[in-house]
């Protein structure tokens, strides 16, 4: 599955231009109403919200395989890296066979930079904006998460990823995009330290695959 494109709401376009564009250097293209950002494959448009809007997202940027370190090294020097509870800004997902750091945009929006091992990817030399691949996870709530993966699995033609169903989490796709479904009410330490409350609320979002899409 691949995510050709994402469209989420924010109440700062400018805030959101200046980040993406100088701290992260990917390069997008503006109107008084919305920030289109190409994130490699990936087109990524924020849209002006209401004034009224709180919510915020989690978006994971997939990378090649043998970049992690590099790709860490670059996000450091922008952006602090969020830490769980013992300090950790580095994650390993032995069942995922993957390396993440997570950060945060201008919005409050969790990123997340993730090297899968599983993809034959890897790359030769240094890392910058340009080997960020494309956005392979959006966050998407769901007080039935086995239902709605479910439901997706079905109208999509997707499967659950690399585990069984769970109504505390269960993502939906392959390596290449995923739909992540965790529970509202998360309770984890990882989801305390990174996710403020307002994240694992439900929000409203645009999503196309190469062969539909997926409105929430």
């Amino acid at each position: 599955m691949k995510i050709t494109y994402l469209e989420l709401p924010t109440k700062d376009l400018n805030s959101q231009r200046n980040y993406y564009a100088n701290v992260l250097g990917l390069s997008i293209r503006e109107t008084a109403v919305e920030l289109k950002i190409q994130v490699g494959e990936t087109e990524l448009i924020f849209t002006q919200a209401a004034p009224s809007f709180d919510g915020a997202y989690h978006l994971a940027f997939n990378i090649p395989e043998n970049q992690f370190h590099s790709a860490k090294d670059w996000v450091t020097r922008r952006i602090p890296l969020l830490k769980d509870l013992e300090g950790n800004d580095e994650f390993t997902s032995d069942s995922w066979n993957s390396n993440s750091v997570y950060f945060k945009d201008a919005a409050g929006n969790v990123l997340e930079i993730i090297a899968r091992h599983d993809l034959q990817n890897a790359v030769e030399g240094g890392f910058d904006s340009g080997q960020i691949l494309n956005v392979s996870e959006i966050g998407l709530p769901s007080e039935n998460v086995i239902g709605f993966a479910n439901r997706l699995c079905a109208q999509l033609g997707l499967s659950v990823f690399k585990q069984e169903p769970s109504e505390s989490f269960t993502p939906v796709g392959d390596d290449n995009g995923l739909f992540i479904i965790p529970a509202k009410e998360l309770d984890n330490d990882l989801a305390r330290v990174f996710l403020e409350p307002k994240t694992a609320s439900g929000f409203p979002i645009l999503a196309c695959l190469p062969s539909c899409y997926l409105s929430k």
